[in-house]
């Protein structure tokens, strides 16, 4: 059995997408687990809760997306122009994919990856970039059919950048 599904495997019908412009109310969730999951040095809550708030979009670039089981949030996918530095040239962007922690292993990341990836193709996109610094991360997006393209160095952590045709 794939390490990266449970057999208790949520299907999509029980998962409801949103944008995050129609739940404003959960940005300070959202905020916390940016800073938990992605927070550096340099960064902080309040800093999280601006960036979230520019993703307040539904039909431009910096989107958020919000997961919903049962009218609770359990995970989070952004649209960005660009979130690869020295890169701006790779957009559009999926980044900030979150799943609450007790609703990992059970599809909801992947599900959230091929609503940002319908999004960006109805936008008229044909690939998309991103970037993860967890080796057994990127091992997951090569089984959504993304490819390693790219090494770098941000925040003086190694990461891997990649490209997904949409």
């Amino acid at each position: 059995m794939n390490k990266y599904v449970n057999k208790s495997e949520i299907t999509s019908n029980n998962i409801n997408v949103d944008y995050l412009a129609n739940h404003v109310k959960f940005i300070p969730t959202i905020a916390d687990w940016y800073f938990s999951a992605f927070g550096t040095e340099s960064s902080s809550i309040e800093k999280c809760t601006k960036i979230i708030q520019q993703r307040l979009n539904t039909t431009d670039l910096d989107i958020c997306f919000l997961a919903f089981i049962e009218n609770q949030i359990v995970g989070t996918v952004s649209l960005s122009a660009n979130d690869i530095p020295k890169n701006p040239k790779m957009t559009p962007c999926i980044s900030n994919l979150f799943v609450a922690e007790k609703y990992r292993h059970k599809g909801i990341g992947r599900y959230l990856i091929k609503c940002a990836k319908q999004k960006l193709k109805n936008m008229q996109f044909n690939k998309a970039y991103l970037y993860t610094t967890d080796e057994s991360i990127y091992l997951w997006y090569e089984l959504l059919d993304w490819n390693v393209i790219g090494d770098d160095i941000i925040n003086f952590k190694k990461i891997k950048i990649m490209e997904s045709k949409l």
